[in-house]
């Protein structure tokens, strides 16, 4: 009896230093890889994460500004941070401030970047996902917003939003601010 005794309290303390250990273990652990291992195994530190920079296209124009009735709208959205987004940078910041369209008129390419890490941007873009149905799965970005066309990701992008601007859908962009067009043209 003394011997059953005797396991079950070893295995209770056995159990009791694992629970000890294994709420206690979290909080001295940064303490002892400062004092301990890293002195002896200095390779072990971690190196600091390399510092990305972060992504801020150009917009030409913002909410508020004056949008002719002859201006060719574009929203883009993106975040600030987001790796598919900067692939697009050459094409977003090589974008013409004016495009011939298919009718032989000129007209001013307005473009809008909403960064969606952005509260106020999140809900405009959000109210727009709603507004136009947007799926789910096309809620992401890179995005641009081009007429009443959608265009999402790279491969989309890239295909279809210079033939949307000549076509002139771009002049069909409503306003996700809720203003109007100024009907007047531009000199």
């Amino acid at each position: 009896m003394k011997r059953l005794a005797a396991v079950c309290l070893i295995i209770l303390l056995i159990m009791l230093s694992f629970l000890l250990g294994w709420r206690l273990m979290p909080r001295i652990w940064p303490d002892i890889k400062e004092a301990v291992v890293y002195p002896v195994l200095p390779q072990m530190r971690p190196s600091p994460a390399p510092s990305v920079p972060l992504y801020v296209p150009e917009s030409n124009t913002s909410f508020g500004d004056p949008i002719l009735a002859n201006d060719s709208l574009v929203y883009y959205f993106y975040k600030d941070y987001c790796g598919y987004c900067m692939e697009l940078s050459p094409l977003i910041s090589g974008l013409p401030e004016e495009i011939i369209l298919q009718d032989g008129t000129v007209s001013r390419v307005r473009l809008i970047a909403l960064n969606k890490v952005e509260d106020e941007a999140y809900e405009i873009i959000n109210d727009y996902y709603e507004a136009h149905n947007v799926a789910e799965d096309r809620r992401y970005v890179p995005a641009l917003v081009v007429g009443d066309r959608y265009l999402f990701l790279r491969d989309e992008i890239i295909d279809q939003l210079m033939d949307a601007l000549i076509h002139g859908e771009g002049l069909n962009t409503q306003l996700l601010d809720g203003a109007e067009r100024i009907q007047e043209t531009a000199h």
